[in-house]
């Protein structure tokens, strides 16, 4: 039985890639000399500060890199689409009395502020971030940390995520994955049409 949903932030609640673009770039300025440019930053978007620091080869750590994105970040909140589709559905799976749950590798500062602007942050009784556990996605520790804090096991629980590394870390939690315009258990193409499979189980 459905007890919990866990939800990827960015990308399916809001969409901060933009935002994050000339983020990251000022990042490579700072700690490279150089910035990261679009080509580099686009396949590697929503993979983690650990990998954000080896990947681009920034001469700092990985919290020295966080405290920059967090003191940053608010520069290109502009940049920040929240998915107007996101509260509604939050709101409904509460009515069910389903527990929810953010899953990211964003930092918890950060997230804070980005639920919170985007006015979510109400909207979840556990939200697991990348520096609350060793590994960010796609290892499974996230999602393993959220289905203890909302007191769920993997099988009573889904998530929806719209990349790789979301999807890589459902399954290794032995989550069913609901993707967001991305292949998986099952897929949708809008977060509204999440309640529909709610209601056809067999179909996740």
């Amino acid at each position: 039985m459905l007890s919990a949903v866990l939800f990827d932030m960015d990308g399916v609640l809001l969409k901060s890639e933009e935002a994050w673009a000339h983020v990251v770039a000022a990042a490579g300025e700072h700690f490279r000399g150089s910035p990261v440019t679009r080509e580099e930053f686009r396949p590697t978007f929503g993979q983690g500060t650990d990998a954000d620091v080896r990947v681009f080869g920034l001469r700092c750590t990985p919290d020295e890199l966080d405290r920059f994105y967090f003191e940053q970040f608010p520069r290109y909140a502009e940049h920040v689409w929240v998915n107007p589709e996101a509260r509604p559905l939050l709101e409904s799976l509460g009515a069910r009395g389903l527990r929810r749950a953010v899953v990211t590798n964003t930092a918890s500062p950060l997230a804070a502020t980005l639920l919170e602007s985007a006015r979510l942050s109400d909207c979840f009784e556990c939200v697991a971030c990348s520096d609350l556990v060793p590994h960010s996605k796609p290892a499974p520790d996230l999602v393993l940390y959220a289905l203890e804090r909302v007191r769920a096991a993997a099988g009573e629980a889904l998530m929806v995520g719209d990349s790789r590394y979301d999807r890589g870390a459902a399954g290794a939690a032995g989550v069913r994955f609901v993707g967001l315009g991305l292949d998986g258990d099952a897929r949708i193409e809008r977060l509204s049409e999440l309640m529909a499979h709610l209601a056809a189980p067999s179909e996740v």
